[in-house]
C-alpha cells in the first residue's frame, strides 16, 4: 500500500508520461514494477524513465526521438493539472494503488488513472449501475428512485452519470435512503466540474452525505461527444450488475448495456405498465433483453439475490 507521497509521486509520474504522445495506459501497465521506483523531479528525468523502457523492450526505439522540449511540455501541463485538482480538492487514484477499480483494467481502452471527490472507498463494495433516458416517463422517473432507494438500503451502491432524467432519479434516490452516501457519479466532464451544470447541487448533495464523483478527466477538460461513451465503459466497468429503467432503439443507454455484456456484468431491464409501453420507454430495453439477455424485473426485491446482501 502507498503513502499518501508515494501516491502523488505515482499519480505525477503517470500523468506526466501519459502526456507524451504514443504513451498509454497499456505500456504503463507494463512498466508497473519500474512505476514504484521512479522519482520525477524535473523534465529530464521523463527522457531516462524512456531510455529504461526502450532498454527493457517495453518501449520502440522511436521513443529515442522524444526531445527535452517535448519532456518540458509533459512535465509542465501534469504540474498544472496537479496545481488544479489541489484548488479543486480533487485526488488522483492510479492503478497501482489499492483504491483503484481493477475492473476497469479490463477494459480495451482502460484508464490508468481516475480523479476523484468523495469516498474512494464506495469502489470496493457491491454495485449496481442505474441507466436511462434523460426523459424518462412519470413512472421510469419514480421507478428508478425507489430502486435506487431499496438497494441502497440494502447496502448496494448506486451507479450513475448524473445525467439528466433516470441518472438523476438514481442518485436521488439513494439520497432518500438510510444510506444516503452509497452512490457513484461518473463524470463526462473533467473532475470537479460538473455536466450538466443544472445539477451541480445534486454532485454537491452526493458529496455532502459522503458519496462519490469520478472522472478520467482533468478539472476544466472541455467537454467532447465521445467523452460521454467513454463514461459509459467506466460506469459498465465499475458495476457489478446493470439495470435499464427506459430507452428507446436508438438511446445511448443501450451503449452502457452492451459493455456490461461484454465484461459479463448481469443485466436486468424494468417492466413497464401497459399505459407507458412504447418503443421511446421500452423499445431499447427490448433489444438488450432480446441481444444481451437482459432479465425483466419488476423492483429491486427481483434481482437482489444477485447482490447477495441482507438488510441491515
Amino acid at each position: 500500500m502507498l503513502n499518501l507521497k508515494e501516491e502523488m509521486n505515482v499519480g505525477f509520474t503517470i500523468l506526466a508520461l501519459t502526456n507524451i504522445k504514443g504513451i498509454g495506459s497499456k505500456t504503463l501497465f507494463k512498466a508497473r514494477e519500474e512505476l514504484l521506483s521512479w522519482n520525477l523531479l524535473e523534465p529530464r528525468d521523463i527522457l531516462e524513465i524512456l531510455e529504461q523502457l526502450i532498454v527493457s523492450k517495453k518501449l520502440p526505439e522511436k521513443f529515442y526521438q522524444i526531445t527535452i522540449k517535448d519532456a518540458e511540455m509533459a512535465f509542465t501541463e501534469a504540474a498544472k493539472i496537479f496545481s488544479d485538482i489541489d484548488s479543486k480538492n480533487v485526488r488522483i487514484s492510479t492503478f497501482l494503488e489499492d483504491s483503484f477499480p481493477l475492473e476497469a483494467v479490463n477494459l480495451e481502452n482502460p484508464p490508468a488513472f481516475l480523479y476523484y471527490q468523495g469516498d474512494i472507498r464506495l469502489l470496493k463494495r457491491q454495485k449496481l449501475a442505474i441507466v436511462g433516458t434523460r426523459k424518462p416517463t412519470a413512472f421510469g422517473f419514480k421507478k428508478a428512485q425507489e430502486i435506487a432507494k431499496e438497494a441502497a438500503d440494502y447496502k448496494v451502491v448506486v451507479v450513475s452519470g448524473l445525467a439528466l432524467g433516470v441518472d438523476s432519479a438514481a442518485h436521488k434516490g439513494v439520497l432518500l435512503s438510510t444510506r444516503p452516501e452509497s452512490t457513484i457519479a461518473v463524470l463526462p466532464s473533467g473532475a470537479g466540474d460538473v455536466y450538466p451544470a443544472s445539477n451541480k447541487k445534486l454532485a454537491f448533495e452526493i458529496l455532502k452525505n459522503g458519496g462519490l464523483l469520478i472522472s478520467e478527466r482533468p478539472p476544466g477538460a472541455e467537454i467532447q461527444k465521445h467523452n460521454f461513451v467513454k463514461r459509459d465503459r467506466i460506469i459498465a466497468a465499475i458495476a457489478d450488475g446493470l439495470l435499464a429503467i427506459e430507452a428507446a432503439c436508438t438511446s445511448g443507454t443501450l451503449i452502457t448495456m452492451n459493455y456490461g455484456f461484454e465484461l459479463g456484468r448481469k443485466l436486468f431491464v424494468l417492466n413497464h405498465s401497459v399505459d407507458y409501453e412504447s418503443e421511446d420507454t421500452i423499445g431499447g430495453l427490448k433489444k438488450a433483453a432480446a441481444q444481451y439477455g437482459a432479465l425483466w424485473i419488476n423492483e429491486f426485491g427481483d434481482l437482489m439475490g444477485s447482490f447477495g446482501q441482507g438488510k441491515s
